[in-house]
């Protein structure tokens, strides 16, 4: 009886993990400082990040990576990122809003940037 009890919540705990992919969760909610910092290791892995929308608005410590011509950046407490594209955004009268960008971590010539796959404000 014990070891049918014990086999019962062995089988109800794992089935309450998270969704995994290769054994590492599909996407990690990080911060811009730590994208930056850990860029060489998270290169090609999908990523969300919080923040403001800046639009063409970005600060002069936000290096672009010059991908394309609407490249548009997010900022946190923790740094600035650009993205490549505006993620269904307008880079002019979206500016402010606070968003949930979900992307592919991505580098050229040495500056990490983010490819958007999905952008949602929050409120």
């Amino acid at each position: 009886m014990v070891r049918l009890t014990f086999l019962l919540l062995l089988l109800f705990f794992s089935s309450c993990g998270t969704v995994r992919v290769n054994g590492e969760a599909k996407f990690r909610l990080i911060t811009t400082g730590e994208l930056l910092k850990n860029c060489p290791s998270l290169l090609g892995k999908e990523v969300v990040v919080e923040g403001t929308y800046r639009g063409w608005n970005c600060p002069s410590a936000c290096r672009n990576p010059g991908v394309t011509r609407s490249d548009v950046c997010l900022t946190d407490l923790t740094g600035c990122i650009y993205l490549s594209g505006t993620g269904g955004l307008n880079p002019l009268t979206d500016r402010g809003k606070r968003v949930r960008v979900e992307g592919v971590v991505s580098e050229r010539n040495g500056i990490c940037y983010l490819k958007p796959e999905r952008v949602d404000e929050l409120r």
